[in-house]
């Protein structure tokens, strides 16, 4: 069966908002709390160095790859009128992630003549690309409203990297094995579960019974127009997410430019102990962001500043309580879950809580411009908060080491959130009514989908 552009396709009846954000706050739990194992068991089983060298790796990685997506998951879990097929997205993606494998190479042998961490690097390069591949079938869940998939991936995802690296850096002692584990892990995760729930939705899609031709729905399509003008159409949020991830990356790179890697390694621990304010957060942002935009659509003003204030006040509370309880019992934290090696640095994790609070407010002040469509707005504001950002690093580093450094990102968290304020406040003194809709191709689908 093939299907006209334009013409709504639906694989299955899809869960309520409600368990949608249940799923999609359980799973991302489950899984910032096995990335939070990772490394406690790096810092238990292996040298600061080693930790150094994965958050390098991570550092380099990240950015590049979050350019890479250019965030086509929202584009496409919004094409409700099915502008592009999944094997379009599928086929922009493996280009433009090959691309992003082959210039993460290139900057880890620019910024690293350490050939040990640049295989780290490298490793960690090559997970990052088959976590891209499962970013593809997320969306794609997320378009027929069954987040329950996407929740369940990263739990599997999740326990099979914590087991994974925990075997191998048992064994070997050496975090190359360990980030190879975990890149196998991630692709196990991908092939038998991602790969094998989205062939069914599309074969439901498609009404093809047999199961070879069921297959052939992954196949990646390519075809230059369509996919460059979906490119363009996705650029601005891939810029965003590229300046969020440099944004948070950036302290990183002045310390290990001004400290080596070991101390690069203690700053990750402390900052990868708050990871736990933004999934909450994050869920949080995503269950809300589709009841915003049918406020703002409907021109229901009243209702859309609401949500957006009780969302902006809990995480302002989430934030301050966090930090009043590092300021308690930063040190026993520390101590307990990493080490003595650790527990000297709360006075750091004091102020990366507070810089973490800011961000969480930034971060549902901006589900509101998500809601109403103001993608291009934000590649400006995310531009002023790393420029802060970096600013302060290279004034406070110096200076001050870790704790400079996490200063300058609560001064940058600060700037994000009250820019973010600033234009949220603009949007709810519009009568809204208004949407923006994915332009629909004249190109005809052809066979199949």
């Amino acid at each position: 069966m093939t299907a006209s552009v334009g013409t709504p396709l639906t694989a299955s009846a899809g869960l309520s908002l409600r368990r949608n954000f249940m799923w999609t706050l359980v799973g991302n739990i489950f899984y910032a709390l096995c990335q939070w194992a990772i490394i406690i068991v790096l810092a238990k089983l292996t040298t600061p160095l080693m930790v150094g060298q994965f958050s390098l790796g991570l550092a380099i990685s990240t950015p590049v790859i979050m350019l890479a997506n250019l965030q086509l998951k929202v584009v496409q879990a919004t094409d409700v009128h099915r502008a592009y097929r999944f094997s379009e997205y599928l086929g922009l993606r493996t280009v433009t992630t090959t691309l992003a494998f082959f210039v993460i190479v290139a900057i880890a042998g620019v910024i690293s003549h350490e050939p040990k961490t640049m295989l780290v690097v490298i490793a960690v390069a090559v997970a990052k690309s088959i976590e891209s591949m499962s970013d593809v079938f997320y969306g794609l869940f997320q378009l027929h409203d069954h987040l329950d998939q996407t929740g369940t991936s990263m739990m599997i995802r999740g326990a099979l990297s914590v087991t994974a690296m925990s075997t191998a850096l048992y064994f070997t002692r050496d975090v190359l094995w360990g980030v190879s584990a975990m890149a196998l892990a991630w692709f196990t995760s991908l092939l038998l579960f991602d790969a094998r729930r989205g062939q069914r939705f599309l074969a439901t899609e498609a009404q093809t019974p047999g199961w070879i031709e069921r297959w052939k729905l992954l196949k990646p399509r390519y075809t230059f127009s369509r996919q460059w003008t979906l490119t363009r159409i996705a650029f601005p949020l891939g810029i965003v997410m590229t300046l969020a991830s440099l944004n948070m990356n950036v302290p990183r790179y002045f310390v290990q430019s001004a400290m080596g890697e070991t101390d690069l390694g203690v700053f990750s621990i402390m900052a990868y102990t708050m990871t736990a304010i933004s999934t909450v957060v994050d869920a949080m942002r995503a269950a809300a962001v589709p009841k915003l935009a049918r406020y703002y659509v409907n021109g229901k003003m009243d209702s859309f500043r609401s949500l957006l204030a009780k969302m902006g006040g809990m995480a302002a509370a989430l934030g301050v309580l966090a930090t009043l309880g590092i300021l308690w019992l930063g040190s026993q934290v520390l101590l307990v879950l990493y080490g003595p090696d650790y527990a000297s640095y709360a006075g750091v994790l004091v102020w990366l809580t507070a810089a973490s609070g800011c961000s969480a407010v930034a971060s549902l002040l901006m589900g509101g411009l998500d809601s109403s469509k103001r993608f291009r707005v934000q590649v400006p504001m995310f531009v002023a908060v790393v420029a802060t950002n970096a600013i302060g690093c290279a004034i406070l580093v110096p200076r001050f080491g870790l704790t400079g450094a996490a200063i300058a990102s609560l001064i940058a968290s600060a700037v994000h959130m009250a820019i973010a304020f600033v234009l949220v406040s603009r949007v709810c003194l519009t009568p809204g009514g208004r949407e923006t809709m994915l332009p629909a191709l004249s190109d005809s689908w052809g066979s199949g989908l």
